[in-house]
């Protein structure tokens, strides 16, 4: 990119389409898709979130973290990496290590923790196994990105201790050790200032402090402004803004408020993550333990508190599970389609699982048994031998139904949900 003129140096720092980086001279574009938890691709030409290419439903952040256990981090974004290598994908958007301020932010359960300590090192595992891949990863949401209501206009006001041993904590330690090759600048303003256009958080902390030195990417749709973005340390606006924000930044330029020097290194750093992470000629990875991977993560992040001797459950008992999430489960923070209704959905998981349930006869899109907490739906009471083990949702004036299982059903039950010395651990219903 040395010797390209400013043009195509502009043209770089904004992307192509959706999900795309631009195709400059003999530069390639490269795909960059969503997938913390499952890879969740989508062709530039579909605008609907939750149409995706079918890929393994894997346990949430949220699940994950019960485990305590970085091994199991790294299976994770090894496997969500290789699914991503054999789709072409150059970026995968995850993980998110945010802080777990409150219970209600929709994406929590994309988020490791409210430990900055647990979450670090979770993240760092998950990091090194993707890139372990030669799939770069992107660590979000940075930074103090805490709530869903009002994302794009909140203010998060942070003091510098706080910020420093809370909401950056977990993202130093990550930067540090693991090196991913980008970062996704997020939606909300810290202490004033878009993240994007941050210059003390984006320059002074993540690349003079830290020594990261590889893309900062906004969040769709995050940057307002690319001229300020881009003197603050963002390189990358995506999706793009269909020409507005680079003719933008041809203004700023010839206004003389911003130099070409900056362009330039914006320019570069994009320049080395394509060269280094686009697709060429790949052989596919084998992903056929995937599913088996999946079940595996959601057992060991199952954790048993207490056992007053109800378990393990007898062969003999009757199973009732109770809700409306009994007949139309969450699948990584989104409400399946299901009987003709479309999907509610929020965060990254828009994906479409690769095992697929049955109910009512009618294929729905359904999960791998892998989920806890607002994850993957559990195959485990859905997915079926012979038929379905499932309750009715508890909605007023309607009872609960409980069903004895049929003995394969009951079998298929206890087989998938035991981990260790034989205890079933844990059920959602």
């Amino acid at each position: 990119m040395e010797k390209s003129n400013i043009d195509e140096k502009i043209k770089l720092l904004t992307g192509s389409g959706m999900w795309h980086t631009q195709e400059v001279e003999d530069l390639p574009s490269v795909h960059l898709s969503d997938g913390p938890h499952g890879l969740r691709k989508q062709e530039e030409k579909e605008r609907q979130n939750n149409v995706s290419l079918v890929s393994t439903c894997y346990p949430t952040a949220s699940a994950l973290a019960c485990s305590w256990d970085v091994t199991a981090a790294e299976r994770l974004g090894r496997a969500v990496a290789k699914e991503a290598w054999n789709a072409d994908v150059a970026v995968l958007l995850g993980p998110g290590i945010n802080m777990k301020r409150s219970p209600l932010c929709g994406r929590n359960f994309e988020y490791f923790s409210e430990d900055p300590f647990l979450a670090g090192r979770l993240g760092a595992a998950y990091v090194s196994a993707a890139q372990g891949e030669n799939v770069a990863v992107s660590l979000k949401h940075f930074a103090a990105n805490n709530q869903e209501t009002n994302r794009q206009t909140s203010n998060s006001q942070i003091d510098e201790r706080a910020l420093r041993e809370i909401y950056l904590s977990a993202f130093e330690y990550v930067v540090k050790t693991a090196r991913p090759a980008t970062v996704m600048a997020s939606y909300n303003r810290l202490n004033g200032y878009y993240a994007c256009e941050n210059r003390h958080l984006l320059t002074e902390i993540l690349r003079e402090e830290w020594g990261f030195d590889g893309v900062v990417i906004s969040d769709w749709g995050a940057c307002a402004d690319l001229a300020k973005a881009v003197k603050a340390g963002m390189d990358l606006e995506m999706p793009d803004s269909h020409g507005i924000h680079a003719r933008k930044l041809k203004a700023a330029l010839k206004a003389g408020e911003i130099s070409e020097e900056d362009i330039a290194k914006a320019a570069g750093r994009i320049e080395k993550l394509v060269k280094k992470y686009a697709p060429d000629n790949r052989a596919k990875k084998d992903t056929s333990d995937a599913h088996e991977i999946a079940k595996q993560l959601a057992c060991e992040s199952a954790v048993l508190l207490k056992n007053d001797g109800i378990l393990p459950i007898s062969q003999d008992a009757d199973v009732v599970v109770i809700g409306a999430l009994a007949e139309q489960p969450y699948q990584h923070g989104q409400l399946p389609q299901c009987a003709g209704r479309p999907a509610e959905a929020g965060g990254d998981g828009h994906l479409r699982a690769r095992i697929f349930s049955e109910r009512r006869g009618k294929p729905g899109i359904g999960g791998t048994g892998a989920g806890f907490g607002r994850g993957a739906e559990n195959g485990s009471v859905f997915r079926r031998p012979d038929r379905p083990v499932r309750g009715g949702g508890l909605r007023p004036g309607k009872p609960c139904h409980a069903r004895k299982p049929a003995a394969s059903a009951e079998q298929n039950l206890r087989s998938e949900s035991q981990c260790g010395g034989g205890v079933l651990q844990r059920r959602t219903l």
